[in-house]
C-alpha cells in the first residue's frame, strides 16, 4: 500500500512538474509586448530545443539508504540528502522540480545537449548512490506541433 502511494505521488509530481515547466514559459504570452515579443520567444524557444532537449529525471530514496539508527539519520541527511536538495536547487540545467510531500520522492525537468550529459549531471550529486533515477527525453510543445504540421500538409497532399 505504501509502494502505491509512493508511486502515485512520483508519477503526480512528474506530471506536476511538466506542468510548470511548461506554464511558465509561457506567462509572458499574456503581459506586456504583443505579438512580437510571441514570435521572438518562439524563435527562441526553437533554437535552444536545437541545442539543448528536455529531460524528466524521476528520483525515490532505495531501501538501501534507509539509515537504522538517530546518527546514520543525521549522516544521510547532512552529507547526502540536503546537498543535492541544495545542488537542485542553484544549477541552472534545472528548469524546474521539487519532492513529493512526506516522501523522499521527486523530479525535476532539466535542459541538456544529451543523456549523456544528464547523467553525468545525476552521478555528480551527492545521494546519487542512494536514489533510484529514472531519466525521460521530452520533446518541447513548439518542436511536437511542428511535426504535426507537416503530418497535418502531407495529409492534405494525399487528398
Amino acid at each position: 500500500m505504501r509502494l502505491l502511494r509512493k508511486s502515485i505521488a512520483v508519477v503526480l509530481i512528474g506530471g506536476l512538474v511538466i506542468a510548470i515547466a511548461v506554464a511558465l514559459p509561457l506567462l509572458p504570452v499574456y503581459g506586456e509586448g504583443g505579438a512580437r515579443r510571441d514570435v521572438v520567444l518562439h524563435e527562441r524557444e526553437r533554437n535552444a530545443s536545437i541545442m539543448n532537449m528536455l529531460y524528466l529525471v524521476e528520483f525515490e530514496a532505495t531501501q538501501a539508504g534507509t539509515p537504522t539508527s538517530r546518527e546514520q539519520t543525521i549522516e544521510l541527511l547532512d552529507k547526502l540528502v540536503i546537498p543535492t536538495l541544495e545542488s537542485l536547487g542553484k544549477d541552472g540545467k534545472v528548469r524546474a522540480g521539487g519532492i513529493a510531500g512526506g516522501t523522499l520522492a521527486g523530479a525535476f525537468v532539466v535542459g541538456a545537449k544529451s543523456k549523456d550529459e544528464v547523467t553525468e549531471l545525476v552521478r555528480a550529486l551527492p545521494a546519487w548512490g542512494i536514489m533510484q533515477w529514472k531519466v525521460t527525453p521530452l520533446e518541447t510543445f513548439a518542436h511536437r506541433a511542428d511535426l504535426e504540421k507537416k503530418v497535418v500538409q502531407e495529409l492534405r497532399t494525399q487528398k
